[in-house]
């Protein structure tokens, strides 16, 4: 199961670094990452073979480089049903020290990347209008923060 993109849009609630106007985007000069590489990450337990693919790299005057990645195998769960949990999330933007902080062994690099472009965009269209920010913490961090968040929000429709 693919997680939503409208959980790429919980990145501005907290746990991101958000200004409230940025300055625009431009493609990252050079990176010590490149689009395309795929990275074993400190995961959760629940998580071992976890990975990121880097999908995207941006740069912005104030945060510097924006890591865009998209994760699978992981398992983050959608309910409290404990059979429903996403095994990909599409989209999520990190700064390039939560990605250091993050990484653990790079595993190859794939010239076909994996569909991002729903949740970048609509992470895209939030961060133009100042509403949406990057990461900062770890990766595994961020994917528990939105797993809680999801929960939350989806015990609160019940």
């Amino acid at each position: 199961m693919k997680l939503p993109v409208l959980f790429g849009l919980l990145i501005f609630l907290t746990g991101c670094s958000m200004d409230s106007k940025h300055p625009p985007l431009r493609e990252a000069a050079k990176s010590k990452y490149a689009v395309g590489q795929v990275w074993a990450y400190n995961t959760r337990p629940s998580e071992p073979d976890a990975k990121l693919t880097i999908v995207k790299i941006e740069g912005q005057d104030s945060i510097g480089h924006i890591i865009h990645v998209y994760l699978d195998n992981v398992k983050v769960k959608t309910s409290s049903n404990p059979e429903k949990y996403s095994e990909t999330i599409s989209h999520m933007p990190f700064s390039e020290a939560a990605i250091d902080s993050s990484v653990t062994k790079q595993f190859e690099t794939v010239k076909e990347l994996p569909d991002f472009k729903e949740g970048y965009d609509e992470w895209r269209q939030s961060f133009d209008a100042g509403h949406a920010g990057v990461f900062s913490i770890t990766v595994g961090k961020a994917v528990e923060y939105m797993e809680t968040t999801m929960l939350q929000g989806h015990d609160a429709k019940q």
